[in-house]
Protein backbone atom coordinates (compact mmCIF):
# COMPACT_ATOMS: atom_id res chain seq x y z
CA UNK A 1 0.00 0.00 0.00
CA UNK A 2 1.34 3.34 -0.89
CA UNK A 3 1.43 6.28 0.95
CA UNK A 4 -0.98 7.86 -0.91
CA UNK A 5 -3.79 5.06 -0.33
CA UNK A 6 -3.03 5.62 3.35
CA UNK A 7 -3.50 9.50 3.30
CA UNK A 8 -7.28 9.26 2.18
CA UNK A 9 -8.64 6.90 5.80
CA UNK A 10 -6.29 8.69 7.63
CA UNK A 11 -8.17 11.99 6.67
CA UNK A 12 -11.30 10.30 7.65
CA UNK A 13 -10.45 9.30 10.90
CA UNK A 14 -9.33 13.33 11.79
CA UNK A 15 -11.93 14.67 10.18
CA UNK A 16 -14.40 12.19 12.36
CA UNK A 17 -12.83 12.43 15.53
CA UNK A 18 -12.74 16.68 14.75
CA UNK A 19 -16.84 16.11 13.82
CA UNK A 20 -17.14 14.11 17.32
CA UNK A 21 -15.65 16.84 19.32
CA UNK A 22 -17.26 20.05 17.55
CA UNK A 23 -20.83 17.93 17.89
CA UNK A 24 -20.13 17.37 21.79
CA UNK A 25 -18.95 20.95 22.17
CA UNK A 26 -22.18 21.97 20.40
CA UNK A 27 -24.82 19.76 22.38
CA UNK A 28 -22.81 21.07 25.65
CA UNK A 29 -24.02 24.39 24.97
CA UNK A 30 -26.97 24.14 23.96
CA UNK A 31 -27.76 21.64 26.37
CA UNK A 32 -25.46 22.57 29.40
CA UNK A 33 -25.34 19.68 32.12
CA UNK A 34 -26.42 20.47 35.47
CA UNK A 35 -26.21 19.01 38.71
CA UNK A 36 -29.26 18.88 40.72
CA UNK A 37 -29.65 17.67 44.25
CA UNK A 38 -31.42 14.31 44.33
CA UNK A 39 -34.81 13.67 45.48
CA UNK A 40 -34.59 11.22 48.36
CA UNK A 41 -37.89 9.62 49.33
CA UNK A 42 -37.80 7.08 52.05
CA UNK A 43 -40.78 4.83 53.59
CA UNK A 44 -40.24 3.97 56.98
CA UNK A 45 -38.78 0.76 57.95
CA UNK A 46 -42.50 -1.32 58.68
CA UNK A 47 -43.29 -0.75 54.79
CA UNK A 48 -39.52 -1.22 53.31
CA UNK A 49 -39.69 -4.76 54.88
CA UNK A 50 -43.13 -5.49 53.60
CA UNK A 51 -42.16 -4.44 50.25
CA UNK A 52 -38.78 -6.39 50.75
CA UNK A 53 -40.26 -9.97 50.42
CA UNK A 54 -38.39 -11.50 53.05
CA UNK A 55 -34.97 -10.24 51.65
CA UNK A 56 -34.63 -7.28 54.40
CA UNK A 57 -30.72 -7.99 54.34
CA UNK A 58 -30.63 -7.33 50.58
CA UNK A 59 -32.50 -4.05 50.76
CA UNK A 60 -30.51 -2.68 53.74
CA UNK A 61 -27.17 -3.14 51.36
CA UNK A 62 -29.23 -1.74 48.27
CA UNK A 63 -29.82 1.05 50.80
CA UNK A 64 -26.36 1.42 52.40
CA UNK A 65 -24.83 1.95 49.18
CA UNK A 66 -27.60 4.63 48.13
CA UNK A 67 -26.12 6.67 51.50
CA UNK A 68 -22.54 6.14 50.89
CA UNK A 69 -22.67 7.41 47.25
CA UNK A 70 -24.60 10.45 48.44
CA UNK A 71 -22.19 11.02 51.05
CA UNK A 72 -18.98 9.94 48.83
CA UNK A 73 -20.35 12.04 45.57
CA UNK A 74 -20.27 15.37 47.32
CA UNK A 75 -16.64 15.68 46.92
CA UNK A 76 -16.89 16.18 43.40
CA UNK A 77 -20.41 18.23 43.36
CA UNK A 78 -21.03 22.23 43.78
CA UNK A 79 -20.97 23.71 46.69
CA UNK A 80 -24.19 24.59 46.84
CA UNK A 81 -25.40 20.98 47.29
CA UNK A 82 -25.00 19.82 51.11
CA UNK A 83 -25.65 16.92 52.95
CA UNK A 84 -28.86 15.65 53.34
CA UNK A 85 -28.82 14.98 56.88
CA UNK A 86 -32.50 14.26 57.84
CA UNK A 87 -32.82 11.90 54.95
CA UNK A 88 -29.20 9.94 55.48
CA UNK A 89 -29.84 9.20 58.97
CA UNK A 90 -33.13 8.13 58.29
CA UNK A 91 -32.47 5.47 55.56
CA UNK A 92 -29.51 4.52 58.39
CA UNK A 93 -31.71 3.96 60.67
CA UNK A 94 -34.11 2.23 58.70
CA UNK A 95 -30.82 0.21 57.22
CA UNK A 96 -30.53 -0.92 61.11
CA UNK A 97 -33.97 -1.76 61.35
CA UNK A 98 -33.98 -4.06 58.76
CA UNK A 99 -30.59 -5.68 59.62
CA UNK A 100 -30.48 -4.93 62.98
CA UNK A 101 -26.35 -6.58 63.28
CA UNK A 102 -24.97 -4.44 60.01
CA UNK A 103 -21.84 -3.54 61.74
CA UNK A 104 -21.07 -1.63 59.50
CA UNK A 105 -23.81 0.36 58.42
CA UNK A 106 -23.20 1.21 62.57
CA UNK A 107 -19.85 2.44 62.12
CA UNK A 108 -20.49 4.25 58.98
CA UNK A 109 -22.95 6.02 60.74
CA UNK A 110 -20.57 7.81 63.10
CA UNK A 111 -18.14 8.05 60.71
CA UNK A 112 -18.97 8.39 57.40
CA UNK A 113 -22.46 10.15 57.97
CA UNK A 114 -20.99 13.11 60.09
CA UNK A 115 -20.58 16.16 57.86
CA UNK A 116 -21.48 18.97 60.07
CA UNK A 117 -20.77 18.53 64.32
CA UNK A 118 -24.56 18.68 64.84
CA UNK A 119 -24.63 15.40 62.89
CA UNK A 120 -22.88 13.91 66.04
CA UNK A 121 -26.61 14.19 67.87
CA UNK A 122 -28.69 12.52 64.84
CA UNK A 123 -26.01 9.60 64.72
CA UNK A 124 -26.55 8.85 68.54
CA UNK A 125 -29.70 6.89 69.10
CA UNK A 126 -29.11 4.82 65.65
CA UNK A 127 -25.42 4.20 67.49
CA UNK A 128 -27.09 3.56 71.08
CA UNK A 129 -29.35 1.15 68.85
CA UNK A 130 -26.59 -0.69 67.77
CA UNK A 131 -24.74 -1.14 70.93
CA UNK A 132 -28.41 -2.89 72.44
CA UNK A 133 -28.02 -5.39 69.18
CA UNK A 134 -24.30 -5.58 68.85
CA UNK A 135 -23.75 -5.60 72.96
CA UNK A 136 -20.54 -7.17 72.81
CA UNK A 137 -19.00 -4.62 70.18
CA UNK A 138 -16.77 -1.95 71.70
CA UNK A 139 -16.10 0.11 68.50
CA UNK A 140 -20.01 1.33 68.44
CA UNK A 141 -19.85 3.48 71.64
CA UNK A 142 -16.54 4.16 70.67
CA UNK A 143 -17.84 6.57 68.29
CA UNK A 144 -20.43 8.07 70.30
CA UNK A 145 -17.77 8.84 72.66
CA UNK A 146 -15.27 10.05 69.42
CA UNK A 147 -18.21 12.27 68.28
CA UNK A 148 -18.77 13.90 71.10
CA UNK A 149 -15.25 14.62 72.22
CA UNK A 150 -14.07 15.73 68.81
CA UNK A 151 -17.23 17.57 67.09
CA UNK A 152 -19.49 18.50 70.40
CA UNK A 153 -16.75 19.20 72.80
CA UNK A 154 -18.80 17.37 75.65
CA UNK A 155 -16.60 15.51 77.70
CA UNK A 156 -18.43 14.03 80.45
CA UNK A 157 -20.87 12.66 77.67
CA UNK A 158 -17.25 11.69 75.89
CA UNK A 159 -16.60 9.76 79.01
CA UNK A 160 -19.50 7.88 79.43
CA UNK A 161 -19.25 5.94 75.58
CA UNK A 162 -15.22 5.50 76.02
CA UNK A 163 -16.14 3.83 79.56
CA UNK A 164 -18.42 1.45 78.10
CA UNK A 165 -16.17 1.23 74.86
CA UNK A 166 -13.16 0.17 77.46
CA UNK A 167 -15.04 -2.89 79.70
CA UNK A 168 -16.00 -4.48 76.20
CA UNK A 169 -14.33 -7.16 74.88
CA UNK A 170 -11.62 -6.82 72.88
CA UNK A 171 -11.24 -3.25 73.29
CA UNK A 172 -7.57 -1.93 73.14
CA UNK A 173 -5.79 0.17 75.77
CA UNK A 174 -4.31 2.36 73.35
CA UNK A 175 -7.72 4.73 73.99
CA UNK A 176 -7.27 4.80 77.73
CA UNK A 177 -5.78 7.92 77.33
CA UNK A 178 -8.75 9.56 75.40
CA UNK A 179 -10.88 8.51 78.67
CA UNK A 180 -9.23 9.70 80.66
CA UNK A 181 -8.81 12.92 79.30
CA UNK A 182 -12.28 13.20 78.41
CA UNK A 183 -13.54 12.20 82.27
CA UNK A 184 -10.98 14.46 83.80
CA UNK A 185 -11.96 18.15 81.98
CA UNK A 186 -16.25 16.66 82.76
CA UNK A 187 -15.54 15.78 86.54
CA UNK A 188 -15.67 11.80 86.00
CA UNK A 189 -12.77 11.64 88.41
CA UNK A 190 -14.09 8.28 88.90
CA UNK A 191 -13.85 7.16 85.35
CA UNK A 192 -10.58 8.81 85.12
CA UNK A 193 -9.20 7.00 88.24
CA UNK A 194 -10.01 3.80 86.23
CA UNK A 195 -8.60 4.41 83.10
CA UNK A 196 -5.27 5.77 84.80
CA UNK A 197 -5.08 2.81 87.11
CA UNK A 198 -4.63 0.59 83.89
CA UNK A 199 -2.47 2.82 82.55
CA UNK A 200 -0.04 2.32 85.36
CA UNK A 201 -0.76 -1.25 85.66
CA UNK A 202 0.43 -1.66 81.56
CA UNK A 203 3.64 0.54 81.71
CA UNK A 204 7.13 -1.21 82.33
CA UNK A 205 8.44 1.77 82.13
CA UNK A 206 9.76 2.98 85.49
CA UNK A 207 10.15 7.04 84.73
CA UNK A 208 6.22 6.50 84.15
CA UNK A 209 5.12 4.54 87.02
CA UNK A 210 6.55 7.32 89.00
CA UNK A 211 4.35 9.87 86.98
CA UNK A 212 1.51 7.67 86.98
CA UNK A 213 1.60 7.18 90.34
CA UNK A 214 1.74 11.00 90.95
CA UNK A 215 -1.05 11.23 89.09
CA UNK A 216 -3.53 8.80 90.54
CA UNK A 217 -2.79 10.40 93.61
CA UNK A 218 -3.65 13.88 92.10
CA UNK A 219 -7.09 12.44 90.75
CA UNK A 220 -8.05 10.73 93.64
CA UNK A 221 -7.94 13.77 95.32
CA UNK A 222 -10.47 15.58 92.99
CA UNK A 223 -12.82 12.73 93.20
CA UNK A 224 -12.86 13.00 96.90
CA UNK A 225 -13.38 16.44 96.79
CA UNK A 226 -16.11 16.06 94.06
CA UNK A 227 -18.02 13.59 95.78
CA UNK A 228 -17.79 15.38 99.05
CA UNK A 229 -19.52 18.70 96.90
CA UNK A 230 -22.50 16.16 96.15
CA UNK A 231 -23.15 15.13 99.37
CA UNK A 232 -23.02 19.38 100.02
CA UNK A 233 -25.40 19.93 97.37
CA UNK A 234 -27.41 16.75 98.73
CA UNK A 235 -28.16 17.94 101.94
CA UNK A 236 -28.32 22.21 100.95
CA UNK A 237 -29.93 21.73 97.66
CA UNK A 238 -26.74 23.59 96.34
CA UNK A 239 -22.99 22.89 95.34
CA UNK A 240 -20.59 25.27 97.00
CA UNK A 241 -19.56 28.21 96.43
CA UNK A 242 -15.80 27.45 97.19
CA UNK A 243 -13.89 24.00 98.51
CA UNK A 244 -13.79 26.19 102.23
CA UNK A 245 -17.13 25.78 102.24
CA UNK A 246 -16.70 21.97 102.55
CA UNK A 247 -14.45 21.92 105.37
CA UNK A 248 -16.60 24.29 107.80
CA UNK A 249 -19.86 22.10 106.60
CA UNK A 250 -17.92 19.12 107.93
CA UNK A 251 -17.83 17.38 104.52
CA UNK A 252 -14.01 17.14 104.53
CA UNK A 253 -11.57 17.54 107.28
CA UNK A 254 -9.16 19.48 105.00
CA UNK A 255 -8.39 20.46 101.50
CA UNK A 256 -5.93 17.91 100.19
CA UNK A 257 -2.55 19.48 98.82
CA UNK A 258 -2.18 19.91 95.16
CA UNK A 259 1.16 18.83 93.36
CA UNK A 260 3.52 21.40 92.35
CA UNK A 261 2.55 25.00 92.05
CA UNK A 262 -1.43 24.02 91.52
CA UNK A 263 -4.10 25.07 93.69
CA UNK A 264 -7.95 22.90 94.13
CA UNK A 265 -10.83 25.45 93.38
CA UNK A 266 -14.05 25.28 93.01
CA UNK A 267 -14.81 26.49 89.12
CA UNK A 268 -18.89 27.48 89.64
CA UNK A 269 -19.51 27.60 86.00
CA UNK A 270 -18.39 23.58 85.44
CA UNK A 271 -19.73 23.22 89.16
CA UNK A 272 -16.87 21.01 89.54
CA UNK A 273 -13.80 20.86 91.27
CA UNK A 274 -10.66 21.41 88.97
CA UNK A 275 -7.05 23.07 89.86
CA UNK A 276 -5.24 26.53 88.52
CA UNK A 277 -1.60 27.31 89.30
CA UNK A 278 -1.28 28.97 92.52
CA UNK A 279 -0.22 32.96 92.02
CA UNK A 280 2.90 34.19 93.39
CA UNK A 281 2.73 36.21 96.70
CA UNK A 282 4.41 39.46 96.14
Amino acid sequence: MTRHSLRLPMALIICSYLAAVASGLLLNRLYPPKITEDIKMLPNSHIMKLMSLGNSGFVADMLFAEVNIHSGSLMWKPLRIKFNSAWAFKAMDVITDLDPKYLTAYLFTGMGCIHAFSDAKLARPILEKGMVNLPDNWEIPYWIGYDYFNYLRDDKTAAHFFMIAAKRPGAPQNFLAMLLTTSRHGGEYGKAIWAMERMLKSTKNKALQIIYAKKLADLKNLYIMQRAAKKYKAVNNRFPAKLSDLVGAGFLKKIPEAPGELVYFWDKSKEMVTQKINPPRQ
